[in-house]
């Protein structure tokens, strides 16, 4: 059996080197893989989220769709730095993928001690190929600190980096999907994730889906009571959902409904690859037709 190409160092760090939608160029080919199973699609949305927008524009614009890019400054945060996301909006429906952080964007510092620290209790040795990407990936601060957002508590990282984009984004979704009143849904991985459960809070999205997300705070239940509006998949072995604390004096707690993976036909769960979006979306473009 050919090894996947998600299991490797290469896709978990940068997975802009391989092709979202694998064979797809056509509108028809996205309108059927979105009928039969909209949840691997989200999955790839997610992974194109991390291509070149020049690339992704041609892709969607084979796939019938307008495109909208969003990109914001490297700041001097220590972690969290060049947010991106993109719209990508059809006649009948919209979908924003948010970004998470590349393994080529990270910089020259280990993992802090605080983090290594809460690896260590759950129990895990965190493997060097992730030390510097973990730290960009999850923290903006080694304190957890949480803000006050719309009834609930977030990771104060995770809300400057949504908000950063937001009044763009918003500015595209007013104009091109609300006189339709069309659905949009919006996704993201690892940080992209967190970014779009933030958005979720902030936007009537028709379905929040995430991959390998963290923790992102406390009470978002009071902000979206509906826990089936947000599809939170994790895959197999993935660090990234348990390694933003839950215990005391964080508290952090997940949102939404959980949809457990794994990759049974190439080595089962493993916490190294377990992450790259890549080898989620491989997983879901497997699985049976799902619902939005």
């Amino acid at each position: 059996m050919n090894r996947r190409i998600g299991r490797t160092i290469d896709a978990v760090l940068n997975p802009k080197n391989y092709p979202p939608f694998p064979g797809m160029t056509t509108a028809e080919n996205f309108r059927r893989a979105w009928q039969d199973n909209p949840m691997g699609v989200l999955a790839s949305m997610a992974h194109a989220a991390y291509c070149e927008p020049s690339d992704m524009q041609r892709l969607f614009n084979g796939f019938g769709a307008a495109t909208r890019f969003f990109e914001s400054r490297a700041d001097n945060s220590p972690v969290i730095r060049g947010r991106q996301a993109f719209l990508a909006v059809w006649t009948d429906k919209a979908i924003l993928a948010f970004r998470g952080t590349e393994g080529s964007e990270k910089i020259r510092l280990r993992t802090p001690d605080a983090l290594r620290s809460v690896i260590a209790r759950i129990g895990w040795t965190l493997p060097e190929e992730l030390d510097t990407f973990l730290a960009t990936d999850i923290l903006d601060d080694l304190n957890f600190m949480t803000t006050a957002y719309r009834h609930a508590l977030v990771h104060k990282g995770f809300l400057e980096a949504a908000l950063d984009l937001w009044p763009a984004i918003e500015d595209d979704l007013v104009a091109l999907c609300a006189p339709s009143r069309m659905p949009v849904f919006v996704t993201g991985h690892s940080l992209g994730g967190a970014m779009a459960l933030i958005a979720g809070m902030t936007y009537p999205f028709a379905r929040i889906v995430t991959f390998g997300a963290p923790r992102v705070g406390q009470d978002i239940h009071r902000t979206i009571p509906d826990p089936s509006r947000h599809i939170r998949y994790v895959n197999g072995n993935d660090p990234v959902p348990r390694i933003v604390p839950s215990f005391y004096p964080f508290q952090y707690r997940h949102h939404g409904e959980q949809r457990a993976i794994v990759d049974q036909h190439h080595g089962g769960p493993n916490v190294l690859y377990d992450h790259s979006i890549v080898n989620y979306a491989e997983v879901l473009r497997e699985t049976l037709p799902s619902e939005t």
